[in-house]
């Protein structure tokens, strides 16, 4: 089979294995490692520690280079040969699939890196291994052929190739963004938890919320105490009816340890009319290390926290909580505190009031990026705080509502 034609479907084979075992030690192999980045230092660097990256691409060739339909009805992976070429089209939908293909060194290692992944590497001082694995050998000549075919028509000319790039790339390899309300029209359905929860009374107060937020505008509390934390907690609790259907009555700490983290470094120890141990316990626990502040456990992009404040003023809190998933939650903790003046600042607050009116973009990044702390990926001003990929439906309607950031451009060194 000739390098310039392996399908795509093998070459992913070739890249799993790679990542498997990305270290390569045999002369030969890292010979051709070293002339693939060579040939791509006629670029400028994109970023630190050498960081340079191109698009390649294979096709993805016919559905026997996707597999075996025996073996994966023997699998119960299909059931017949429409699941077969469903599953074909499913994960190989265009006929050619491109890849991100970066290097980068630091002190004596080079890395390679396709999809953001590392996928070898080598080390400059470490040559000595006669091993060869056979995976090794093939994706690295693959790359070397595709390295050097690609820097050429760089060379030639590289605006027609930044151009021809721009033309061809598909949206599910781009960064881009839509308006959420753009975003509900496409699908109603994902509007309906919001349109039920946030009622213009509702967004009136959010507003004002997010003023206080933005200017501190409460009164401060003079002390506090563990108990006065658990009772706050509860007023957020009760305000999204936790136990409404428990048998049993529970006390404002009861409800904390049911809802939090549970590391709480000690917090629920305190003697809760104790101002004195609470202070104390603060100055020398709240950067303990545990979670004590995390009212409402989950994952590490949507758990909601409550954070103890304190300055020259006095007490306050910081209500953070503003994933998708937990957003509604964490609004009706902030209408709560606010019927009851309790002193707090709601943690992007201005993006989860446009979130709440609709008016907010959720951010589109590339398929191979996991959607979530994505905020690096937009300009800052553009305030988004929720991310997806595009997935297998409407897309064509997302991706002409969208707005889509230009793409990188390569430079060549002058």
């Amino acid at each position: 089979m000739e390098i310039k034609n392996v399908p795509a479907p093998y070459i992913d084979r070739l890249i799993n294995s790679c990542r498997s075992y990305p270290e390569v030690k045999n002369v030969s192999s890292i010979k051709y490692l070293i002339s693939i980045f060579d040939m791509m230092c006629c670029l400028e660097k994109q970023g630190d520690d050498e960081f340079r990256n191109i698009w390649i691409s294979a096709g993805r060739g016919k559905i026997e280079d996707f597999g075996d339909f025996n073996e994966y009805l023997k699998d119960g992976e299909a059931s017949n040969k429409k699941d077969f070429e469903d599953l074909w089209q499913y994960y190989y939908p265009n006929k050619i699939k491109w890849y991100n293909f970066a290097i980068t060194k630091y002190a004596d290692v080079f890395y390679f890196y396709i999809d953001s992944k590392l996928t070898l590497q080598f080390n400059a001082d470490d040559s000595s291994s006669e091993q060869v694995y056979d995976f090794h050998t093939e994706l690295i000549e693959w790359l070397l052929k595709l390295t050097e075919h690609t820097t050429i028509l760089i060379q030639n000319n590289v605006k027609d190739f930044n151009d021809f790039i721009d033309a061809n790339l598909p949206h599910k390899k781009r960064t881009g963004r839509i308006l959420r309300s753009d975003y509900w029209s496409i699908f109603p359905e994902h509007m309906q938890d919001f349109k039920n929860t946030i009622s213009p009374e509702i967004l009136k107060i959010l507003k004002k919320v997010k003023v206080q937020s933005e200017s501190k505008t409460f009164r401060y509390l003079s002390a506090i105490n563990s108990g006065d934390f658990f009772r706050f907690c509860e007023i957020g609790y009760d305000a999204n009816k936790y136990f409404d259907k428990s048998n049993k009555i529970l006390t404002a700490k009861e409800k904390y340890i049911a809802m939090a983290d549970g590391r709480d470094c000690g917090l629920t120890m305190l003697n809760e009319k104790s101002y004195q141990d609470f202070h104390k316990w603060y100055e020398t626990e709240k950067n303990c290390g545990g979670h004590p502040w995390e009212i409402c456990r989950g994952g590490n992009s949507t758990h909601i926290s409550l954070f103890v404040c304190h300055d020259e003023n006095g007490w306050y809190f910081r209500l953070e909580g503003n994933s998708r998933a937990r957003v509604i939650e964490t609004i009706k903790i902030a209408i709560a505190f606010y019927k009851h003046y309790i002193p707090f600042i709601l943690g992007k607050a201005e993006e989860i009031y446009r979130m709440a009116s609709g008016v907010d973009y959720i951010g589109i990044v590339p398929e191979t990026v996991t959607p979530r702390y994505c905020h690096g990926y937009f300009p800052a001003e553009d305030k988004i705080i929720d991310f997806m990929n595009l997935g297998t439906e409407k897309n064509n309607e997302i991706i002409n509502k969208a707005f889509w950031y230009p793409l990188p451009e390569l430079h060549l060194i002058k």
